[in-house]
């Protein structure tokens, strides 16, 4: 007898549920606001506008980006959806990573986001520093994947992955592995995929992961209401201290909110990983794991 993937098994589908494929709304360049650049709540620096201009990649509609920045926002004659907010966040979220991995010795190689949906962020290291990095992402979101084939260069490796935890990738063949807004969203196979990562990350090389933790659990009212009503949690009550799963659906393996507190993430993640560090509020309301393989 032949095991099924749990995903199979339990959803129907190892896959998320698609997007409509839609047309990406332009250039970055058409959404430069000089003054949304210069007092944004994700990041500021001099030379912001001019590395957005540069970036050659699209943008896509809000759909086939999971919503991220869908609302409506008005500066500099512009009243429309927050595509300027999205790029801004994605390249927020580039730089710090990108600093985390230098400061433990890794600023160049072979990149891959795992879960990267349309480019928030690989993006960035694609069209910021492409002679530093080779760009690979992965999605269980078909539309997604099939969006970043039809736009992004073919110097950025995108394909499909499964639920299941394994990848069609070499071992120890990446100095640097993403995952925003990933382990956030994984119940039963979390630690399986902790060791598929730690599987092709190279010796000495960085995880930056990120998660839901107490400081996200005291900055989300709304994700304490969530976990109240689909996980029974008390929305008043303290942090969980370990690894609690918050179910929404049960027909698609993108299906949960998970919290992680710091004694889970010390000794389960550390059981795979050095934790360098784990930042709180790093991404939003979620947390930063920064990871390092033993050499």
């Amino acid at each position: 007898m032949v095991d099924l993937p749990e995903a199979l098994l339990r959803y129907g589908t190892p896959y998320a549920e698609d997007a409509p494929l839609l047309e990406p709304v332009g250039l970055p360049a058409a959404f430069v606001s000089p003054t949304f650049l210069a007092d944004n709540r994700w990041w500021t620096e001099d030379g912001l506008e001019a590395r957005m201009r540069a970036d050659p990649f699209p943008i896509p509609a809000v759909q086939n980006r999971e919503g991220y920045c869908g609302g409506i926002v008005e500066f500099d004659g512009y009243r429309g959806e927050n595509h300027v907010g999205w790029w801004v966040s994605g390249f927020s979220d580039y730089r710090k990573a990108t600093a985390a991995a230098r400061e433990l010795g890794v600023g160049s190689g072979r990149v891959f986001d795992f879960g990267g949906g349309t480019g928030r962020v690989f993006r960035h290291f694609a069209a910021q520093e492409p002679d530093r990095w080779e760009v690979w992402t992965s999605d269980f979101r078909m539309s997604s994947v099939e969006w970043n084939l039809r736009h992004y260069s073919p110097r950025v490796r995108a394909f499909s992955n499964t639920a299941t935890p394994t990848l069609p990738l070499p071992d120890a063949g990446f100095d640097l592995v993403l995952a925003f807004s990933v382990f956030t969203h994984i119940a039963a196979p979390e630690t399986q995929w902790l060791a598929e990562l730690r599987r092709i990350l190279r010796p000495g090389g960085v995880a930056y992961l990120t998660i839901h933790d107490e400081s996200t659990w005291a900055q989300s009212p709304e994700l304490r209401a969530q976990a109240a009503r689909d996980g029974g949690l008390d929305p008043e009550g303290p942090p969980p201290d370990w690894k609690t799963v918050s179910a929404w659906r049960g027909d698609d393996p993108y299906h949960c909110n998970v919290f992680h507190g710091r004694p889970y993430v010390e000794r389960v993640w550390g059981a795979f990983f050095e934790v360098a560090a784990v930042r709180p509020l790093s991404t939003g309301a979620q947390a930063a794991v920064v990871c390092r393989k033993p050499s």
